[in-house]
């Protein structure tokens, strides 16, 4: 069995460069725009970095600062339902952060707890909606900051996809019946075709080619934030562990990260399965240098 290493780049720190590829793409100060080429999507970004923030105070203070400036780009409904499928150290930290934002602007983000002591940097910058990576935003100031717009996203996102409205409220982070009544407009307005299966009804993209042109074309990586998260965070958790493991127990703790993140593997149609053998550990030290590590450079690597 392979032996616990250290990667040449902690997975922590992956994961931060991932966080900050996508805030610098937004407008927050950073280092280096690394994300050019990938839609980003601000709500699951902002769930999942107040804990992320507790290891770098720089990403807590200029993330703030976008957020008290820039909150009315964010869909406070988004935020609440994500937040119901999060774990508690997740919630924990994002209710500090929301609290924080809430206490210097006029966002009243839900779930909030109690606001932090923060000086705002006014060094972040308004989003480009011109940008390729702001496809999603950009959409959101033509449709409006609503189930409708997320939904022609996800389509855009999946080309050919036919799905339920159980499905689409999953993946745009919706009530169900808020989904089936923007999907019942969006077939009377002939945007959306739709076809029964069984006892429900499939909804699929019927204007594609003239949704494409007047939104423009998204940008070549259109990954699903939620899931990218959370099998950057288990995996993260995981490999900060694995030095106090012995090689057996590690290995049973691989076994079970990858199969408790197979949804979201297959959400990013992204392959992390032993080839040969039950070596997992060795299964996920292989996806850390090779995925992990092109996601946090900015590359889309399955």
């Amino acid at each position: 069995m392979t032996a616990a290493r250290p990667a040449q780049r902690s997975v922590a720190q992956l994961e931060l460069d991932i966080a900050w590829g996508a805030w610098a793409e937004l407008g927050v100060s950073g280092w280096v725009r690394s994300h050019r080429d990938w839609a980003i999507d601000p709500e699951p970004l902002i769930v999942l970095t107040p804990l992320l923030a507790t290891r770098d105070a720089r990403l807590r203070d200029e993330t703030l600062d976008w957020c008290i400036a820039h909150w009315r780009h964010i869909s406070r409904l988004r935020l609440r339902n994500l937040l119901r499928v999060q774990a508690s150290e997740v919630i924990d930290a994002y209710g500090q952060f929301a609290a924080t934002v809430n206490q210097h602007s006029g966002a009243n983000w839900p779930e909030a707890t109690q606001a932090q002591r923060y000086i705002p940097t006014h060094r972040s910058m308004p989003p480009r909606l011109s940008q390729g990576s702001m496809i999603w935003l950009r959409m959101r100031a033509m449709f409006g900051m609503s189930a409708r717009t997320e939904i022609l996203r996800y389509f855009l996102s999946h080309r050919g996809d036919q799905v339920s409205v159980t499905e689409l409220a999953t993946a745009v982070g919706y009530t169900k019946r808020n989904v089936a009544d923007e999907c019942a407009a969006l077939h009377q307005a002939g945007v959306l075709a739709v076809r029964p299966v069984l006892n429900r009804l499939s909804y699929s993209l019927d204007r594609e080619k003239q949704l494409r042109a007047f939104v423009g074309e998204p940008p070549r990586v259109l990954p699903d934030w939620t899931a990218l998260f959370r099998i950057t965070r288990a995996t993260a958790d995981l490999a900060g562990r694995a030095p106090r493991l012995a090689a057996k127990a590690l290995n049973v703790e691989a076994n079970r990260v990858l199969h408790d993140l197979g949804p979201d593997f297959d959400r990013l149609q992204v392959s992390a399965q032993p080839l040969a053998g039950n070596d997992y550990w060795a299964v996920l030290q292989h996806f850390i240098d090779t995925t992990l590590t092109a996601w946090s450079q900015g590359q889309w690597f399955r």
